[in-house]
């Protein structure tokens, strides 16, 4: 069983190097030691995604791995394009589609059964922000299909950016199951203050 975990990881890793090759961060540059991935909006696995755009990804090293610290933690940035005005109502339902369609695709292909009903998302604005600021708190309770397939809470950040000059708005999203109290957040912060619209 540990053998085959092992190289499924490791077809996952394999795959994410690949498609980074293929793509250079035009985005989310940094942080340069984690994993990058880049595709088109709407993703294949969440084709009610009615964006058109693209979204890039960079996984922390303990993304896959459960007992790691900073397991399932990542950052993704969608650009969305003809897009210059997001709600909050938006935003939910993005996650929800979004992440209902991930569960179900990879549970499917690591032959897992998941209850996708049972993927919630829940959005507010986030208070005490700056006043040229739109960031979003957001829970969305999902599965571990990377890994086993249990259930996993997790807390998310989105902030909204919308491109000066060009019909383009970012959402910057930064996750991960553990409280934001965690050390782990204080890079994702990081990644979140320091993403800047391309020019």
């Amino acid at each position: 069983m540990k053998n085959l975990l092992a190289f499924l990881l490791f077809i996952v890793s394999f795959s994410i190097a690949a498609q980074a090759q293929e793509h250079k961060p035009e985005l989310l540059k940094e942080p340069a030691n984690w994993a990058f991935e880049r595709f088109v909006l709407p993703p294949s696995f969440a084709p009610g995604i009615s964006y058109k755009g693209v979204e890039e990804l960079r996984f922390s090293p303990g993304m896959f791995s459960k007992d790691s610290t900073d397991y399932f933690t990542y950052a993704f940035v969608a650009q969305l394009d003809d897009v210059t005005a997001i709600s909050q109502n938006d935003i939910n339902d993005y996650l929800l589609k979004y992440f209902k369609g991930l569960c179900s695709a990879t549970a499917r292909d690591r032959k897992l059964i998941i209850d996708t009903t049972r993927i919630t998302a829940a959005t507010e604005r986030k208070k005490g922000t700056a006043a040229n600021e739109i960031i979003y708190n957001a829970s969305v309770n999902v599965f571990g299909v990377f890994v086993d397939g249990a259930p996993v809470k997790l807390n998310i950040e989105v902030k909204a950016l919308t491109g000066t000059g060009a019909k383009k708005t970012y959402l910057i999203f930064i996750v991960s199951p553990r409280e934001k109290t965690d050390a782990v957040w204080k890079k994702l912060y990081v990644i979140q203050k320091e993403f800047a619209i391309p020019k």
